[in-house]
């Protein structure tokens, strides 16, 4: 007879919610724990595409400014937590300044210790106007982000 495979969800009162591993024999109707890495269980599907994830950059600033976000085709998103520059620079552009006034008003950017904390991801049309309403100024081009080292 053929063996079933099947897993079971367990609330353990310290570990919080695992799951269990398991046959059925069709016969003798016993059940025995298995290794879902040896038993292929958790291998991918033939044919399935593997999700590569994006490579997360990094700026700061003298004002303040700490982020990090990464590329999501031609747009560009600054991630949750990211921390953006109190004040801008007399050269920020004004579409900068209305965008970061933007984002205060809908509540994705409150005031933190002397900083603007993003409480959500934020997508912007392109790295260049990411960065320059983190920094809260000018900027030439997307130079700044830089990679984890």
């Amino acid at each position: 007879m053929t063996k079933t495979q099947f897993v079971k969800r367990i609330t353990h009162p310290d570990y919080g919610e695992l799951y269990q591993f398991y046959e059925v024999d069709g016969a003798t109707l016993e059940e025995t724990s298995l290794d879902p890495f040896e038993a292929g269980l958790l291998l991918m599907a033939e044919g399935e595409e593997v999700e590569v994830l994006p490579e997360i950059l990094m700026i700061s600033s003298r004002r303040g400014a700490d982020a990090s976000g990464y590329f999501a085709g031609e747009q560009f998103v600054v991630r949750k937590g990211s921390k953006f520059a109190a004040s801008t620079s007399a050269k920020c552009p004004k579409n900068y300044v209305k965008l970061r006034e933007k984002l205060v008003l809908e509540g994705l950017l409150i005031p933190l210790h002397n900083q603007l904390f993003l409480l959500e991801d934020y997508t912007f049309e392109n790295p260049v106007i990411a960065m320059g309403t983190v920094i809260g100024g000018w900027c030439k081009g997307p130079h700044g982000w830089k990679g984890k080292k």
